[in-house]
């Protein structure tokens, strides 16, 4: 084969698959039979007093009757039609007697059935260009004399048929559109759905509002029904923003303008939800439309209250814990005796502050266990024992009684029984009602250490920052008992239903 051979057969395939595939876009191979086409091929039967008429569409193989008169096969090979030509021709094929033309002798239409003689057809002539097929007709004996009119008539019938074909495609591609955008706002809502989120669709000329994706679970169960005006969709607003969302949607029809606003809704049951409202304002079929989501945000709000609440609650406790400190140094600088004391009283001091803080911080800073703060006691001081019940404690009574058991700690580290390798400090505590209240009965027992000559006389900053912690912070009582064989505390506070004061 020639280098122009080759070129012109790989152009020929090139245009044959680009026929194939427009053909393929009118899904019309091998459908069923249609009236608007088996009308089109009755009036050319009728119109040239033909016994045989056809819609025919050329695939690869056949050629296809969609519609017939006086045939009875569905189709016949490619390669034997008479039209064959007339796809790269793209004019029509006349034969006024098929037995004057020798290459058709032998063809099977012509010598057997249906015994062509006659033979007319006019090109389906796609938009673009392309020859899909033809309408022909046949007769069993030879005509002569086929006139330009009646050429024309058949071209004219060509085009009706490619007008259906055209419209046909259009109907097909719009009810799939149709098909698609159904699909599409099915999974829109089921989206909408999964994320709590919900559409709305407000046709300002009739005030009717459209629901989607989680409407119900945001506006309430009754929203379809009750909610399907905007009078009683305004109606659940919170009276004091009510206002705000009306300018909102008032200001969205402005050029540029997005709607935009956070709200509260009543519910029937009394319930107040967030929510927050994103839209445009569009026109659909020449009606102002206000179309948008809605996102319940409660939980999103009742968080940023809480936050609020706590960053308040910690400026106020950070504002004590300096306080706090700043007695401390300032009282400790008058109790000691020297550089070096004073830097260990702070030191010690602040030790039991930062416990305190760190057993808070691990819960809620809140409230903290008081068995984590006797149990970090005993890391520093490994011969504390101890036993109790655990409870609560609010965050002032936390620091309170880390610095009374540390100011204990400390004085039995210098003086008492910790002051001995045989030395121990028991503590333990029970808690009791009386008077439907809960009380701290707490026990601090020495044991081992050196023998007290005398009941100390006078008291410390440390013993005075003790009875000022137990009886004006905790509001409770201490009593010391110096027995032969170490100091005995008793000291009883009360436990407020948030952990403590």
């Amino acid at each position: 084969m020639s280098a122009v051979n080759r070129t012109t057969d790989k152009r020929h395939k090139s245009m044959e698959s680009e026929r194939l595939a427009i053909l393929d876009s009118y899904h019309i191979m091998d459908s069923g039979p249609e009236e608007a086409f088996d009308r089109i091929t009755r009036f050319a039967a009728d119109i040239f007093s033909a016994p045989m008429a056809s819609v025919a569409f050329f695939d690869e193989q056949r050629e296809w009757f969609k519609s017939k008169v006086g045939i009875t096969e569905s189709h016949a090979d490619r390669s034997v039609s008479l039209c064959r030509n007339l796809i790269e021709g793209k004019e029509f094929v006349v034969i006024e007697d098929t037995e004057c033309v020798p290459e058709l002798v032998n063809n099977p239409l012509v010598s057997g059935d249906p015994s062509l003689r006659f033979y007319a057809s006019a090109p389906l002539v796609a938009p673009g260009g392309m020859v899909l097929g033809a309408i022909w007709i046949g007769d069993t004996v030879a005509r002569f004399r086929t006139t330009r009119s009646q050429l024309h008539q058949l071209r004219n019938m060509a085009d009706i048929v490619m007008s259906e074909m055209e419209l046909r495609r259009e109907i097909a591609l719009r009810e799939q559109a149709q098909k698609n955008a159904a699909i599409d706002r099915s999974n829109l809502n089921l989206t909408l759905a999964l994320s709590n989120t919900a559409s709305f669709r407000l046709d300002y000329t009739t005030g009717m509002i459209e629901w989607g994706g989680a409407y119900m679970k945001i506006w309430g169960e009754d929203a379809s029904e009750s909610l399907a005006e905007l009078p009683a969709a305004l109606d659940r607003i919170h009276p004091e923003d009510l206002a705000s969302v009306q300018e909102a949607m008032n200001l969205a029809s402005a050029p540029g303008e997005k709607f935009e606003t956070r709200f509260r809704i009543v519910m029937p049951s009394g319930e107040i939800r967030w929510v927050e409202a994103y839209g445009d304002y569009i026109e659909v079929n020449g009606r102002p439309t206000l179309t948008g989501l809605n996102k319940d945000i409660t939980h999103s709000v009742d968080q940023q209250e809480q936050l609020k609440l706590h960053t308040r609650e910690l400026h106020h406790r950070l504002r004590n814990l300096f306080a706090t400190l700043q007695s401390i140094m300032a009282l400790t600088k008058k109790s000691a005796t020297s550089i070096d004391d004073y830097i260990e009283r702070i030191n010690s001091r602040l030790s039991a502050l930062n416990r305190a803080q760190q057993i808070l911080l691990d819960t809620n800073f809140v409230t903290g266990s008081f068995t984590a703060l006797v149990r970090d006691l005993g890391r520093t001081y490994p011969r504390v024992r101890w036993t109790g019940v655990d409870f609560p404690l609010s965050e002032n009574a936390m620091v309170s009684m880390s610095l009374v058991l540390n100011e204990l700690a400390t004085n039995a580290a210098k003086y008492g029984a910790l002051t001995s390798d045989k030395g121990l400090v028991k503590i333990d505590w029970t808690i009791e009602s009386e008077d439907g209240a809960d009380i701290v009965n707490l026990r601090w027992s020495e044991r081992g250490g050196p023998k007290a000559a005398a009941v100390p006389i006078g008291a410390g900053f440390g013993s005075s920052l003790i009875d000022h912690s137990i009886t004006r912070n905790l509001r409770g009582e201490i009593i010391r008992d110096w027995t032969a064989d170490g100091l005995i505390c008793t000291i009883t506070f009360p436990v407020s239903e948030y952990g403590g004061y």
